[in-house]
């Protein structure tokens, strides 16, 4: 039954396919037919006149627009949210996010241009923030302590994404070990072979041989085949991911030793951060201060939350050069790359690092939280702020004072990111009107899939204060699988292989069964298992990255997978407890 049952499912994704945009449509409409908000008629008015970038304009509106109630923000931030991030195509919306995405990349790069140009001017006189400058300085080199070598090379790894040489699907670290090139800049060269040096097994990837059990450690030899193995590349390339149907996000892909040395930098840096309060392996922190925030803004001093505007794009070399102490700076300087490849040209940076960089994250939350310190030592009271990426939460009291250093350093804020007055709050994936959580559904996917609806529907009925809002959205999209592919479970679970559903219908079933071996109920599910990487264990020397993998661990029960590739398989699952 378990095959019959894939194939009707593959017929139905490939028809779910074929019908995407229709049924999206058809969803919208029933969702603003259910709202009775004046917002959501010109949805409804816009959609049947097929006014498609008319509908992405207007709701991309209403979601920055001042709310009265928290209900009312609700219903227009959920509207809002399911057209922003659809993934449209782009014959309907009249729309090039790539071009949008390239445009505001290089406007990154021309104000970066003009703050190294301000930065350059304070190295012959005194600027008239130095002191603040100077707190901030002292403060990081607080954090960051002595530059050691030895600490940040201990730390090198391989992260899962691409790398030049090394992209598509297949980017797991035993491809890149196993690349014919390892790509590096001339900067990241020395650095890049010190830090091969200390790992065993790349060594021994070097030196041995299939054929033979041992290896010489000469090091004359290592920097020979070392050599033979690196290809100079003193630039990255800018790559594209979704953000929005508007715009792309930009990212860059580093060469593939830049990235093995610059998550040493991340790892340490974190750990540094950790010391003084920061972790950046936690968001609740800024969670929690946001919701406060929310909460108590009508008191006099609350917490409130600020955004920026392209803010990894925004760190310029100047700036770096200016705050991060000499050491530090020189290392990290020499295994970031300075150039860009765009659209097949060449360009040097202005910038000093890019999203896709490895330790671009910790070093914009060091120099943020750096700013929020300063501000606080500056109108006399004890720091109490909270600083993720470029999520910034503080007092209103300070706020002012932040705001003005950010824009000395080459931020901006982003206005429809940040909340100085009134009772909504967002910071980290939260959204707070008043202590009221009103964060929307987002939809990023298309309906093109049983998995894919069934994680809309599950998601939605997780988030109990938004059925009533999209219920009728849901029963449309539950009309879109047949019967005998309705999979359902009573439990909560994985929320793209099965319908979560009340007992009372989960009873109803025709796949739920009682099992008196465990006195449990079972049920049929979708489940998805990435693919192995196959390819990889022909290759030469296979058995070196297999043991390298296996020292170093994995959370995957699959040695070195397919990115964003999976095998369905439909299976019995059962279970004795869970919650709904």
């Amino acid at each position: 039954m378990k095959s019959t049952k894939l194939l009707q499912l593959r017929r139905l994704n490939r028809e779910l396919r074929k019908h995407a945009t229709s049924n999206y449509v058809r969803f919208l409409e029933s969702v603003s037919g259910s709202i009775e908000i004046s917002q959501s008629r010109a949805v409804q008015a816009l959609i049947q006149a097929k006014d498609y970038k008319g509908l992405i304009d207007f709701t991309d509106y209403i979601s920055s627009a001042h709310c009265k109630t928290a209900s009312e923000h609700r219903l227009c931030n959920q509207l809002s949210a399911l057209v922003k991030k659809y993934p449209w195509p782009q014959d309907l919306v009249s729309m090039d996010p790539r071009a949008t995405a390239t445009e505001t990349f290089l406007l990154a790069e021309r104000k970066c241009q003009l703050v190294n140009k301000r930065f350059r001017l304070f190295d012959t006189m005194r600027s008239p923030h130095e002191d603040a400058l100077c707190r901030a300085r002292s403060w990081i080199g607080y954090v960051l302590g002595e530059f050691s070598l030895d600490a940040v090379l201990s730390e090198c790894d391989f992260g899962p994404g691409a790398s030049l040489g090394t992209h598509g699907n297949a980017t797991n670290f035993a491809r890149k070990l196993l690349s014919q090139e390892w790509s590096v800049s001339t900067g990241a060269s020395e650095y890049a072979y010190s830090a091969v040096c200390r790992d065993a097994q790349i060594t021994e990837l070097l030196l041995g041989a299939d054929d033979r059990p041992y290896y010489c450690l000469d090091p004359a030899l290592i920097r020979a085949e070392f050599n033979k193995r690196v290809r100079v590349t003193d630039y990255n390339k800018i790559a594209f991911v979704p953000k929005t149907v508007k715009t792309e996000r930009t990212i860059a892909v580093e060469p593939m030793l830049n990235g093995y040395l610059q998550k040493g930098v991340d790892i340490l840096m974190r750990n540094k951060l950790k010391r003084v309060g920061i972790d950046l392996r936690d968001q609740s922190r800024n969670q929690k201060l946001s919701e406060q925030g929310s909460l108590e803004w009508e008191l006099e001093d609350p917490y409130v939350t600020i955004d920026l505007s392209s803010a990894s794009d925004s760190i310029s070399v100047g700036l770096c050069r200016n705050l991060l102490p000499p050491e530090w700076f020189c290392y990290l300087n020499s295994i970031r790359s300075h150039s860009y490849l765009l659209n097949g040209d060449l360009h040097r940076y202005h910038k000093f690092v890019t999203m896709g960089n490895g330790f671009c994250f910790p070093l914009e939350t060091l120099i943020f939280a750096s700013l929020c310190v300063t501000a606080y030592n500056e109108v006399g009271r004890k720091p109490d702020y909270s600083v993720y990426g470029d999520d910034i939460i503080v007092r209103r009291s300070v706020a002012d004072r932040v705001l003005l250093l950010l824009g000395v350093c080459g931020f901006k804020a982003n206005p429809k990111k940040t909340f100085l007055e009134g009772p909504f709050r967002e910071s980290c994936g939260t959204d707070w009107f008043s202590g009221e959580d009103v964060r929307p559904v987002n939809l990023d996917y298309a309906f093109d899939s049983f998995e894919n609806i069934a994680k809309f529907c599950n998601i939605v009925r997780s988030k109990g204060a938004w059925q009533g809002i999209l219920n009728q959205g849901v029963e449309f999209l539950h009309t879109l699988i047949p019967k005998e592919l309705f999979f359902c479970r009573p439990f909560t679970g994985p929320p793209d292989t099965a319908f979560e559903v009340p007992f009372d219908i989960f009873l109803s079933s025709p796949f739920s069964s009682w099992d008196p071996s465990i006195q449990g109920w079972s049920w049929l599910e979708v489940q998805k298992t990435p693919v192995r990487d196959f390819a990889v264990r022909s290759m030469q020397r296979y058995s070196v990255v297999q043991l390298r993998g296996a020292l170093t661990g994995s959370s995957s029960s699959k040695p070195f997978t397919i990115r964003r590739k999976t095998s369905t398989k439909i299976r019995r699952v059962r279970g004795t407890c869970g919650t709904l």
